[in-house]
């Protein structure tokens, strides 16, 4: 692929009520000295240079239904042309509604990048997301996700006792994950058709015989989940 462009989803669709208490306001759209959570990423992808190859021309947000407006006004001004997408039943579902909204607002080309991020990563950096695009855009790649290392010795609980696995081979799998479009779109096509839902993209492009390449994450890039990632995001991202 050369000169493609690199379409934009981002998924801030869940209920995020395990980050604690701050009413019935989801985590990604509470409110941190950088903005709403979910506009944290964003704006950090768009420090790129807009000339650079890797710049994302357009952006779809998944956002539940009650959530649309303030979502909408957090993203007025935006650079770059953006819509919403509702939120699904699960992360697949969503992903799927954000790819069919993409295909009706920006038409992407079979060669072009779609890159997914969960809006629950705010440190992603934007050199990250180079890098997965420059492996996803080499020759023959279907896609590019991001890894690290995991620090504890994993088991596999199996009749009643562990089966220890080896830690050397293991990767813990983060988000932004880059893949060509027309694959991405078929194989989420095909997920919707069959009713099969995946805990991320790249597993479902796996399950399609389209193995994305593997490329170095970041250690910062962890997910606000509990309620105590949730003080430790906000006391780094006030501190900014």
């Amino acid at each position: 692929m050369a000169g493609g462009d690199i379409h934009l989803i981002l998924l801030a669709g869940g209920k995020g009520l395990r980050a604690g208490a701050d009413g019935d306001t989801p985590k990604q759209f509470r409110s941190t000295g950088r903005g709403p959570l979910f506009t944290v990423s964003l704006r950090e992808f768009l420090t790129l240079d807009r000339a650079a190859r890797f710049f994302p021309s357009d952006m779809i947000l998944t956002v539940p239904d009650d959530w649309r407006k303030t979502a909408g006004d957090a993203l007025e001004g935006l650079e770059i042309p953006w819509a919403l997408a509702p939120a699904g039943h699960s992360r697949t579902a969503s992903t799927w509604n954000a790819a069919k909204e993409l295909e009706a607002r920006f038409s992407p080309r079979p060669d072009d990048l779609v890159a997914v991020h969960d809006a629950a990563r705010p440190f992603a950096s934007a050199e990250l997301l180079v890098r997965l695009c420059r492996a996803a855009d080499s020759g023959g790649a279907a896609g590019a996700v991001p890894g690290v290392a995991v620090p504890d010795t994993i088991v596999q609980a199996k009749e009643g006792a562990a089966v220890y696995l080896d830690r050397s081979s293991l990767l813990a799998v983060q988000t932004p994950q880059v893949f060509r479009w027309d694959l991405f779109h078929d194989a989420h096509s095909w997920a919707a058709d069959e009713g099969i839902e995946f805990t991320d993209d790249g597993g479902l492009l796996a399950a399609r015989g389209h193995a994305p390449v593997v490329v170095a994450g970041e250690q910062d890039n962890w997910k606000v989940t509990t309620n105590g990632d949730w003080k430790r995001a906000v006391a780094r991202l006030n501190s900014k």
